[in-house]
């Protein structure tokens, strides 16, 4: 009787025992799967999500104020394009500019996510997500120029914007190897961003985006530098070709300098001109222009140092997106009185 007591209280407890080692098993598998989210949040780089949210909805919001209907419906299938393509940027960019990452130093807006580099394991998946993702772009692309009968230059417009982010860093073209990123990224932060939200309100692209283009070319090319100046030694280790490689850290401040004050000059004569006159007011929005100018000033000021070089960065970008949200709400407000 006691020997068979014995017995129950050992299958007992090894079947507690096994039922312990499940439970930690599925606890181990709970935890590694929310850490590879983490790992893949961080390499999607949400804070450029929101950047090019604001830009779209710029573009969105402009065109909407020239008359074109405000349809909820096409403002979000829109953007699914956008978003998708933008993404596949984040994957792509990481995976094929990991040798340049591995001597930079990662900020907010710069120096890449440096998880494929922690993580080797996930760079095959890291690829794979880039291309799922820019297909899907280009697939929604189709599906609403054909839905919504949009000419074939929508779908131009869509699907270049995808490659071009892609080629950014992608082979056989890698423009910012060739001394073609800045031109890349003032294009698609430039045009391509606004102009998706614009072309999809309105079903065109006309004077009144055309007309804004001087402007945002110069922010978006502010933008760009701001993000590459931290990067000056690991790009030219990784043979990058760009202005602050070429030219140097205080000639590229100066340049950003004079490209926020052209952009704050070109809304002064837009303005001036009434040219989109029944369109928007701009005099709020100059006024906001007068934050790149300070940031790009404070930068000038604060240039020595490699340790300012990420601070610059920092608040260089946070006074373009404040500038941009600050823009988007001024649209808003005209929209709805």
């Amino acid at each position: 009787m006691i020997t068979l007591k014995s017995d129950l209280l050992q299958v007992f407890s090894l079947e507690k025992f096994g039922e312990n080692i499940v439970v930690r098993a599925q606890l181990h598998e709970k935890g590694s799967m929310a850490s590879q989210l983490g790992l893949m949040l961080r390499l999607a780089r949400i804070q450029f999500l929101g950047l090019g949210f604001m830009l779209y909805l710029f573009g969105y919001l402009v065109a909407v104020l020239g008359g074109a209907w405000f349809d909820s419906g096409k403002f979000a299938f829109g953007y699914v394009i956008l978003g998708l393509a933008q993404l596949s940027v984040s994957f792509s960019n990481d995976y094929f500019d990991r040798s340049s990452d591995t001597h930079s130093t990662k900020t907010a807006f710069s120096g890449g996510s440096k998880v494929l580099i922690e993580h080797p394991e996930l760079i095959q998946p890291a690829l794979k997500i880039a291309v799922a993702l820019l297909s899907l772009s280009m697939i929604c692309t189709i599906v609403f120029t054909f839905a919504h009968a949009y000419s074939s230059w929508f779908l131009v417009f869509g699907i270049s914007g995808g490659l071009l982010g892609w080629f950014y860093s992608a082979p056989p073209l890698r423009l910012a190897y060739r001394g073609l990123g800045e031109v890349a990224t003032t294009l698609a932060v430039g045009v391509l961003m606004p102009g998706i939200g614009y072309f999809t309100a309105a079903g065109l692209l006309d004077q009144a985006f055309l007309v804004l283009l001087f402007p945002l070319t110069c922010y978006a090319f502010f933008f760009i530098l701001a993000v590459e100046l931290p990067d000056i030694d690991s790009d030219r280790i990784a043979h990058k070709v760009n202005i602050p490689v070429k030219w140097g850290k205080k000639a590229s401040l100066y340049l950003s300098g004079a490209l926020a004050i052209l952009g704050s000059v070109f809304l002064i004569i837009i303005h001036l001109s009434r040219v989109l006159d029944g369109y928007l007011d701009l005099s709020l929005i100059i006024l906001l222009s007068v934050l790149p100018i300070v940031a790009a000033i404070n930068a000038l000021q604060q240039h020595s140092g490699r340790r300012n070089a990420y601070r610059q960065v920092n608040i260089t970008m946070s006074a373009m997106i404040v500038f941009i949200c600050a823009v988007d709400l001024v649209l808003l407000h005209q929209f709805l009185s």
